[in-house]
């Protein structure tokens, strides 16, 4: 891992590329980019710089300007219209026109699940057009496995318990947003209060709802928009009852409550049932003081991207499926890796990879170039 996250990961890039003289140049867009003609032609990239219009020539462009997440007419187009309401968990600036201008000038193909995304359940109160740069990852939500999601009409929607937070954790913001008015209430009892993640949920970061009864949380919910108060009672009784009905039916061989692995406590018995179930860390929630969090839909990155080769991160072209002479391609502009669901970390993993196979192939195209040598793209 890297110390300080994502912050220190930048942090460490930024003095990486300083060491090695790379210059830096904020406040550009790119707006085009022109393919070599011949073989050892320069690339021009035309970007905008504080309303001024500049070529930059290169014998070699790497791409690596993120997806479409903060576009929300890219995302109602590809996602759908209920995800024009997302709110953004990161930088403003991934609206996707670098995969639109790589696609229209450079005819590169489109890859991958353009429906998908990463989104997880993000603090319902906070900006939703960009992320907090200090506060970083903080306003994820992810203790759901520990306790229950209910929608503004009192219902529960998700099996919290389905699968290990790493595997659900960025396919459940989906969820959040197919409710009524894309929020939920995050709810637990004093049992596991505690083992929230401090980060995620102190008082400084997050607007903690607490109550002495569960009636007395449906009434504070009500305020923040919970509009069916009996549900949210009636559905957390029924969850009560469905756990004790399994503790009972398991009591010759039972279960021990364990967060770090799957520990099978359900709400599974023959008497009593819930819909959805919850197949693991299924505790009764009836022990006060109770607390609550309202979440939303926060969207991370968008899983459609560019077609490549897999040895070099070049570009592959849809007209007659090569690479693309010169050109580069590696972060969440790649598609392909993901479908539907993403397992926590490999994002980090594929740039890694895929940016230090990308960088490998331009170098190299550069150095031969420069020496006079004919470059095919491979390494």
């Amino acid at each position: 891992m890297t110390e300080d996250g994502g912050k220190g990961l930048v942090a460490d890039l930024r003095k990486a590329a300083l060491a090695h003289g790379v210059r830096t140049s904020w406040n550009t867009a790119l707006v085009d980019l022109q393919p070599p003609r011949r073989m050892g032609d320069e690339i021009i990239a035309m970007v905008n710089n504080a309303g001024k219009e500049t070529a930059i020539r290169a014998q070699a462009i790497i791409l690596a300007a993120g997806g479409f997440e903060s576009n929300p007419r890219m995302r109602g187009q590809f996602l759908g219209p209920d995800w024009t309401r997302a709110m953004v968990r990161g930088t403003p600036y991934n609206t996707g026109d670098c995969l639109e201008i790589a696609m229209s000038r450079l005819d590169a193909q489109p890859y991958g699940d353009w429906s998908g995304c990463h989104a997880v359940a993000w603090d319902a109160n906070v900006n939703p057009s960009m992320g907090d740069r200090v506060a970083s990852n903080e306003h994820t939500k992810s203790g759901y496995p520990l306790g229950l999601m209910l929608n503004t009409d009192g219902r529960r929607f998700v099996d919290e318990g389905a699968d290990l937070r790493n595997y659900t954790y960025a396919e459940y913001g989906r969820a959040v947003l197919g409710q009524p008015d894309h929020v939920a209430f995050q709810v637990w009892d004093s049992r596991v209060a505690s083992m929230l993640r401090s980060e995620e949920y102190r008082e400084e970061r997050v607007e903690r709802i607490t109550a002495n009864s569960i009636e007395e949380l449906s009434e504070k919910c009500l305020a923040r928009g919970l509009r069916n108060r009996a549900n949210f009672v009636q559905t957390i009784r029924d969850y009560n009852e469905a756990v004790y009905a399994n503790r009972q039916e398991t009591s010759s061989c039972p279960r021990k409550f364990n967060p770090a692995i799957r520990d099978g406590l359900s709400t599974l018995s023959s008497s009593k049932s819930v819909d959805p179930p919850k197949t693991n860390w299924a505790l009764p929630l009836d022990k006060g003081p109770f607390l609550a969090v309202k979440v939303t839909c926060g969207i991370t990155f968008t899983f459609g991207g560019l077609k490549l080769s897999a040895d070099t991160s070049q570009i592959i072209n849809s007209i007659n499926g090569k690479p693309i002479p010169g050109f580069y391609c590696c972060g969440e502009m790649l598609g392909g890796l993901f479908y539907h669901n993403y397992p926590g970390g490999s994002g980090l993993t594929s740039g890694a990879v895929f940016g230090r196979r990308a960088g490998q192939a331009a170098a190299r195209r550069v150095l031969a170039i420069r020496q006079g040598r004919s470059y095919p793209g491979k390494l």
